[in-house]
């Protein structure tokens, strides 16, 4: 059985490294856990042949982030690939008051899953009816916020280190502070820096190392 973690690069999707592990090693089957958008960086677990069966017993782990959010500016995407809906002054902020609303968020918590997203209705992603103008369902669930670290904040930005539970979206995230600090807000850089205890950036690999085994 065959699992490589694999360091995404930036403008790769999740599926463009499934696909290139498959042609790779000549592979049938294949999955991975928890979704990057193309965008961010990091760890993502790959499965391949009969090792696919081991994804739903550990789908549930946690992952852990280093983000960096830009205050000031919204998006409809809540991220840096999304047209700016919003745009707002932020030189009023104070450090304490942002790291305040950032350390907030530990513990449980209803989080809206975002307009652009892979999150389906009828077999549908999210993100084609947002893209054809189609108003998508408002559809919350419920995360967990183990670990929050505000490592720097240099207006605009703030960069944080964040652990959580599947399915969290540090885009929704990222709006949600920008929201409750008035002045709006959109993930700027994400980088995945471990999911659970055994996949980390430290024992991942590149994809331009693999292209060259």
């Amino acid at each position: 059985m065959k699992i490589i973690s694999i360091n995404k690069p930036k403008g790769w999707t999740s599926f463009d490294v499934v696909h290139f592990l498959k042609k790779k090693f000549n592979q049938k089957k294949a999955g991975h856990l928890g979704t990057l958008d193309p965008n961010a960086t990091g760890v993502l677990p790959v499965f391949l042949g009969k090792a696919t069966r081991l994804i739903p017993l550990i789908n549930n782990i946690d992952k852990t982030y280093r983000a960096v959010l830009k205050l000031g500016v919204s998006t409809d995407t809540f991220d840096t690939e999304g047209t700016i809906t919003k745009i707002d002054d932020v030189m009023q902020l104070n450090s304490d008051e942002i790291t305040k609303v950032i350390y907030s968020f530990l513990g449980e918590q209803k989080q809206s899953v975002p307009p652009f997203s892979a999150a389906k209705i009828n077999g549908i992603p999210f993100y084609k009816l947002a893209r054809n103008g189609i108003k998508v369902p408002s559809v919350s669930r419920n995360v967990f916020f183990y670990k929050i670290e505000v490592e720097d904040i240099e207006l605009p930005f703030v960069s944080f280190l964040v652990n959580c539970s599947k399915g969290t979206y540090i885009r929704s995230m990222a709006n949600d502070i920008g929201i409750l600090l008035n002045v709006g807000a959109h993930l700027y850089r994400l980088e995945r820096l471990a999911c659970g205890k055994f996949f980390n950036y430290k024992n991942s690999i590149s994809v331009e190392k693999l292209k060259n085994i």
